[in-house]
């Protein structure tokens, strides 16, 4: 599989659980911070409402006319702070220094729909999901694979890409990017 490529499975994310159900209340609100585009909307084709979102760094634009894509500024949220073990794990992983990064949840049987991430922000920077809780599709260009919780996954989100929650919890997952020269991990280049 070109496209996609599992790094890791069967890590333990409990205490990343954990620190979600402490301070729930981040949830939806990275949104609200001036300059800022979630990582979810109608752009996209489908719809806010059906997935949530906890941004941890976001990306900012300098006005409202310019493309979040376009823009290579980044700003950490409050939740940043408060949600370390995410961080520690990745870190431990191969990843000491992170983009873009946030959770996205899913509802039992809802999907992402397919999509491309397009910007000048995604040229050199490489996108990765550690999943959290239930069970999701994933599937990349032509590539497909199913993702349990504990998977660490690279993916080419310069091609079409989407999820569909096959489990039966909400699915969780943590989307991060990381420049290309700052990870540990040999990934395929086209």
């Amino acid at each position: 599989m070109a496209d996609i490529v599992v790094l890791k499975s069967g890590l333990d994310v409990t205490p990343v659980l954990e620190q979600l159900q402490e301070y729930a209340d981040d949830w939806n609100t990275g949104n609200k911070m001036q300059g800022a585009q979630t990582l979810l909307d109608d752009r996209w084709g489908f719809p806010a409402v059906e997935a949530g979102v906890l941004q941890l760094i976001m990306g900012v634009t300098t006005s409202k006319e310019q493309f979040v894509g376009d823009s290579q500024l980044s700003k950490p949220t409050n939740a940043y702070f408060r949600h370390n073990k995410i961080r520690e794990i990745l870190a431990d992983n191969g990843f000491p220094e992170l983009e873009r990064c946030g959770f996205l949840s899913l509802p039992v049987g809802g999907s992402v729909g397919t999509h491309i991430d397009t910007g000048e922000y995604y040229e050199t920077r490489d996108r990765f999901h550690l999943s959290i809780q239930s069970s999701y599709n994933y599937d990349v260009g032509i590539d497909g694979v199913r993702i349990e919780p504990g998977t660490l996954f690279w993916f080419d989100n310069k091609q079409p890409h989407g999820a569909k929650n096959v489990g039966n919890d909400v699915r969780i997952t943590f989307v991060f990017d990381v420049l290309r020269n700052k990870h540990d991990y040999d990934l395929p280049r086209k």
